[in-house]
C-alpha cells in the first residue's frame, strides 16, 4: 500500500477545520496537525531537492536548473520556495545524500545514507510519521532536515577513516536518537561519533580549531565596544565555566536559594562548582534572554537580562585576575564572595590510557583530544572524570533533605544539565529535583532519587503530572495522558556513545 504526497498531507491535516478561534484542545490538535503536515512537506521537498541536484548536471534542455535561469539547484529552490540560501543548501545536501543512485550499468543503488533516507520518508508512509520508530526512544517525532544535515556532514567527515559497516552503525545510532535531541545536542553527539570513527582525525581537527581562535575588538558609532571572540574547546572550557559560575551565583542569591549546607562545603571538596552545583534560581527563558529577571536581590529588583549578567560576569573575571578564593567554604558563605571555578573534563578509560580518541569539557559542545584532557587534568581547578564502559556514576547514598555539592556533581555527570528531553540549560542553571518528592513521598536525597531540572521544567514536572524513571543511569520522562495518551517514555539526559554503541 502506498500513499501519495497529497493524501499524506490531507491525513496530517485531518481535524483542522478552521484557523481561529479554537478551543484549547482544538488549538493543541491544530499545532500537532501542522507539525505532521510540515514533516510531510519536508519529506517531499527533500526528495525533490535531491532529484534536482542529480539532474542539474545534465546538459542542454534536460537540465531543469539551467532551464529556470539559475546557476545551482540551491539558487532555484531559494527563489521558488522563498527560503534563505543556507536553508536551500540544506535541502540539497540532504536530498542528494538520501537519494537512491544509479550505477554506470543503469542498476539501482541504495542511498548513501539509507537509514536516514527511511527516517526522512517516514511521514509519507501509510502509518504516518512514527512508522517504524522505536517505542523506547520516540514519541512519534521524526528527524528534521536540519538534523539530517548534521548527521550527513559529520559522518562524511569520518567516512575516509572508517569502514562502511562502522559508518552504517553510527548512522543508525544518530538517526535513532535524533528525534529526542535538540539540534545543539545532536551536533555534540554527532561530533563524538565522528571522533570515535576517525580517531586519527581528532588532533588535526583540534589544530584547525586552535588556528581559528580570534578576538576582535571594535568601537561602534554609539560608543559601545563590540567584541567577537572565537575559542577552541579547551579555552572555552575555562571561559564558559567561569561565566556560568558567576551568573549562577547571582541568580541563586537573587531568590535566596542555597543548594548546599554550609557545613558540607569541605566534604564536597569544592563549593559552588561551576557547571555542576550552580544556581537554579532563574526563571528559565529558553530562546529569549531579553526578558528581565525581576526577582528581588538585597531588597532591590534584579533588572538585568541574562545577556547583561553574562557580560558583567565576564567583566568581573578580568577585573579580579587574582584568581578564586582558596578557602572554598568561606568563599561560598561570604557576602559578595565569588565562588571558585571548577572545570570538569571527562574521558573514557581506554582513551585516557592510549592517548588516542577524545574527551569533553563540561559546558563545551565540541570534543577535545585525549592529550588535551591529560594536560587540563594536571591543572589545579580541573576535575577529571574517567568513565567506565557504561558511564556509571558513584552513588554517594546521602539521605539528606538537600543534595550536597558532590551529589549534584554526580547528577550533572549523569544528566549533563537539565535532563528534560532537548533542554539546552547547563548544570549551573538547574536545581536538583527529588523524583519521589520529599514531602509527598518521603523521598530520600540520594542519586537514585535525584535529577537535574531547570526552573521551567522543574515546575512542569510538578504541575503537569509527569513521571520520571531512571533506568540503568538514564532518566526517562513519562508524559501525562493529556500530552500523550500512550504515555510513551521520552529519553532525557546526556547521550554518550557508551550508552548507545
Amino acid at each position: 500500500m502506498t500513499t501519495t504526497p497529497a493524501a499524506a498531507l490531507r491525513a496530517a491535516l485531518t481535524g483542522l477545520t478552521r484557523p481561529s478561534p479554537l478551543e484549547r484542545d482544538e488549538l493543541l490538535a491544530a499545532v500537532s496537525a501542522l507539525g505532521a503536515a510540515q514533516a510531510v512537506l519536508d519529506a517531499i521537498k527533500t526528495q525533490v531537492a535531491g532529484e534536482l541536484v542529480s539532474r542539474s548536471t545534465q546538459l542542454g534542455a534536460q537540465n531543469p536548473v539551467a532551464r529556470a535561469g539559475h546557476s545551482s539547484a540551491a539558487s532555484l529552490l531559494s527563489d521558488r520556495w522563498r527560503i534563505p540560501m543556507p536553508a536551500a543548501r540544506l535541502y540539497c545536501q540532504v536530498g542528494e545524500a538520501t537519494r537512491p543512485g544509479t550505477s554506470i550499468f543503469g542498476e539501482a543503488l541504495p542511498p548513501e545514507f539509507a537509514v536516514l533516507a527511511a527516517a526522512l520518508a517516514a511521514p509519507l508512509a501509510p502509518e504516518g510519521p512514527s512508522a517504524g520508530a522505536s517505542d523506547e526512544l520516540s514519541d512519534g517525532r521524526g528527524v528534521g532536515v536540519d538534523q539530517a544535515a548534521v548527521i550527513v556532514r559529520e559522518l562524511r567527515k569520518a567516512a575516509p577513516g572508517c569502514t562502511i559497516d562502522d559508518l552504517q552503525a553510527a548512522e543508525r545510532v544518530l538517526v535513532e536518537h535524533a528525534p529526542n535531541l535538540g539540534i545543539i545536542d545532536l551536533r555534540s553527539l554527532a561530533a563524538q561519533v565522528r571522533d570515535r570513527l576517525d580517531q586519527d582525525g581528532v588532533l588535526p581537527r583540534e589544530d584547525r580549531q586552535r588556528t581559528r581562535r580570534s578576538l576582535t575588538i571594535s568601537t561602534a558609532s554609539d560608543g559601545m565596544t563590540h567584541i567577537d571572540w572565537y575559542l577552541e574547546p579547551e579555552s572555552a572550557g575555562y571561559v564558559v565555566t567561569a561565566i556560568d559560575s558567576l551568573v549562577g551565583r547571582v541568580l541563586r542569591d537573587s531568590r535566596g536559594v542555597r543548594f548546599v549546607d554550609p557545613g558540607e562545603a569541605d566534604e564536597a571538596g569544592v563549593a559552588g562548582a561551576a557547571g555542576v552545583a550552580g544556581a537554579a534560581g532563574e526563571r528559565s527563558r529558553t530562546g529569549d534572554d531579553a526578558d528581565l529577571l525581576d526577582d528581588g536581590f538585597g531588597g532591590l529588583p534584579q533588572t538585568r537580562t541574562l545577556a547583561q549578567l553574562r557580560s558583567d560576569a565576564a567583566t568581573d573575571v578580568f577585573r579580579h585576575l587574582a584568581a578564586c578564593a582558596t578557602d572554598t567554604a568561606a568563599a561560598d558563605t561570604a557576602i559578595g564572595g565569588r565562588p571558585p571555578v571548577t572545570v570538569m573534563v571527562r574521558i573514557g578509560l581506554d582513551a585516557l590510557q592510549s592517548g588516542r580518541g577524545s574527551g569533553e569539557i563540561e559546558g563545551v559542545r565540541s570534543p577535545v583530544s585525549a592529550g588535551t584532557v591529560r594536560r587540563m587534568a594536571a591543572d589545579a581547578n580541573i576535575i577529571p572524570v574517567v568513565l567506565g564502559n557504561h558511564s556509571e556514576v558513584l552513588d554517594l547514598g546521602r539521605s539528606r533533605r538537600l543534595f550536597t555539592t558532590a551529589q549534584k556533581r554526580a547528577l550533572a555527570e549523569r544528566d549533563g544539565g537539565c535532563a528534560w528531553t532537548g533542554c539546552p540549560h547547563p548544570p549551573s542553571y538547574t536545581e536538583a529535583h527529588h523524583i519521589r518528592w520529599w514531602n509527598a513521598h518521603d523521598g530520600a536525597t540520594d542519586l537514585d532519587n535525584g535529577i537535574l531540572l531547570c526552573s521551567t521544567h522543574h515546575h512542569r514536572v510538578h504541575d503537569d503530572g509527569w513521571d520520571i524513571d531512571v533506568r540503568d543511569h538514564v532518566p526517562y520522562f513519562i508524559p501525562p495522558d493529556h500530552v500523550d495518551p500512550y504515555r510513551r517514555p521520552r529519553r532525557g539526559g546526556r547521550v554518550r556513545l557508551s550508552d548507545v554503541a
